[in-house]
């Protein structure tokens, strides 16, 4: 006995948690680049040529429906259709392949960043069915992985639970959904089907600031599992949290708490990106201590909300109103003339476009423009010139509006922090970006603007609206003192306030030379100083712990 406790039940263990896999492994693509695949494709099949392109939401569902209907192919065997085609069809079959050899079990989702519209998600059938990956039955094809979508901007979070209700409905995705539960190792333990549903932080934050992206967030969710339930299905929110705050960070509780309720039930995914990586999981201590908070955190409230009722939150339409306010606040300041001029003078944005770091292109199609910027880059540059601005810019001046034109419901608003957890996270994670900003190393970057009218004008709306920041949490808190309520946080900006301040001035002198020689045409020059350009934005996330 003591040799099957010790030896055989570790192993049945693991197999009864992981299979005789370790992970699955999701495929994510991109839409457009779906789409490009989807136009070759239908070119080469000698159906009119681009015409995919140009159609409209309804003629596109028209001709995916009909499609989906066939079981053939568009392609002969081994036909090349084009680069997108080829490798959005390769990349399947390296999953039919697996699939037929080991089983699906170490296989994940398809999952279709930037999702848009219904068709979107549809087309993802057709792939599938090209490189067949489907099965063929009695009702119609089945896809052997589920279709995910990732919901990345406000207006796709806005959209998104009318498009589930939509895709939930239909019969190649209830079916699917259906087929894969009954092979699912927990389909003893799952009463309804599972579809899940990626949201990202990033594009919302980048578009719109950080509360009007929370709330965003916390709409969807909301709306989107009650689609699932009134259409029979269970939802698995996957988190696609970046490392920075701006980006969905912050402390896993207090994160998990946030949720809206009934969106975990026991069932979660998120991401972890970048350099909390290494510190969370570097060692097996921190990694033990990271998972079983996480542990502990989704069982908690997953318990804590199977037995409580709603809350009532009577200061919703005031959290839509600080949104909206503070959104509108953000995007003046991106609108404003001359905004990006600025931006990529005032922080070491062009030297991070430079570096050879992530696992994507900074720019989505390489056009200078702040919708192709990546959210990662974004968030990145402003740390590095330590304004921090995609954390906490807009939220002062939503919660002035507030307090001016509405002083009651301000008011009102105070209390609800210690009570409400998704506003006392939001918060909170305000104050943590404002806190980490530095008003006289912003000025100093902000000098390497040469034109002085524009330095002048969009400075000093950064500068108000911080100021502003400021006055209103410390209204909100109840202090201006940081110390005395987070004592911790404070204690890890002061020890690294030094040291850190010596680094930006490197920086700072660095990029003058560097923009100089580049601005005379000494390309060589430049070129030679720009490992050591790098190697003080390396120092300086190293300080900061956090990049983007």
């Amino acid at each position: 006995e003591r040799i099957a406790r010790a030896e055989v039940l570790p192993v049945l263990r693991q197999l009864e948690v992981f299979g005789f896999h370790a992970a699955t492994l999701d495929l994510r693509q991109n839409s457009a680049f779906h789409e490009k695949a989807l136009v070759q494709m239908m070119n080469r099949a000698g159906l009119p040529n681009d015409a995919y392109a140009s159609w409209n939401e309804a003629e596109r569902l028209e001709f995916l429906e009909k499609e989906l209907a066939l079981p053939r192919p568009f392609l002969l065997p081994g036909a090349s259709a084009g680069p997108e085609a080829d490798a959005v069809l390769d990349s399947y079959r390296v999953l039919v392949r697996q699939h037929a050899e080991f089983g699906g079990e170490g296989l994940g989702a398809l999952i279709v960043s930037m999702t848009r519209s219904l068709s979107d998600l549809l087309m993802i059938y057709l792939f599938a069915r090209e490189a067949g990956l489907v099965e063929l039955t009695l009702e119609g094809l089945v896809c052997r992985l589920p279709v995910v979508p990732l919901f990345e901007t406000t207006e796709d979070l806005e959209r998104s639970p009318e498009l589930m209700r939509q895709f939930l409905a239909h019969p190649i995705t209830r079916r699917s959904l259906e087929r894969q539960r009954f092979l699912s190792q927990t389909a003893a333990r799952d009463s309804r089907s599972v579809q899940q549903i990626m949201v990202g932080y990033s594009d919302s934050n980048k578009e719109g600031g950080i509360i009007a992206s929370q709330w965003a967030l916390q709409i969807a969710q909301e709306a989107l599992t009650q689609v699932a339930a009134e259409s029979g299905f269970a939802i698995r929110y996957f988190h696609g949290r970046g490392g920075t705050i701006s980006r969905g960070a912050g402390p896993t509780h207090r994160f998990l708490e946030a949720l809206p309720p009934h969106t975990i039930g026991g069932d979660l995914r998120l991401t972890e990106q970048g350099e909390t990586i290494a510190q969370k999981y570097a060692n097996r201590g921190t990694a033990t201590y990271n998972l079983e908070l996480l542990l502990a955190g989704v069982t908690g409230v997953s318990v804590k909300q199977a037995k409580m009722p709603e809350p009532s939150r009577p200061l919703k339409s005031v959290m839509a109103r600080l949104a909206q306010t503070s959104r509108e606040a953000y995007q003046a300041l991106l609108g404003e003339e001359d905004f990006m001029e600025f931006y990529s003078q005032a922080t070491p944005i062009d030297a991070l476009e430079r570096s050879a770091i992530g696992s994507r292109p900074p720019r989505r199609t390489g056009q200078r423009r702040l919708s192709d910027l990546r959210a990662i880059p974004w968030v990145f540059s402003w740390n590095q010139a330590r304004y921090y601005l995609p954390g906490w810019y807009g939220a002062g001046y939503a919660l002035e509006e507030l307090a001016t034109s509405d002083p009651e419901n301000f008011e009102g608003l105070i209390p609800e922090v210690s009570r409400w957890p998704f506003l006392r996270f939001t918060l909170n994670n305000v104050e943590t970006s404002q806190a980490s900003a530095d008003l006289p190393l912003m000025t100093r970057y902000a000098a390497l603007v040469p034109d002085e009218s524009v330095r002048g004008r969009i400075f000093g709306m950064i500068r108000e609206e911080f100021e502003r920041t400021d006055r209103m949490l410390a209204r909100i808190m109840g202090t201006s003192e940081l110390a005395p309520r987070r004592p911790r946080f404070q204690k890890t900006l002061h020890v690294r306030a030094d040291a850190l301040l010596v680094l930006h001035a490197q920086q700072i002198e660095l990029l003058t030379k560097w923009r100089a020689l580049q601005a005379t045409g000494d390309d060589d020059a430049a070129d030679a100083m720009l490992p050591e350009l790098l190697l003080s934005i390396n120092a300086i996330a190293s300080g900061l712990r956090t990049t983007g």
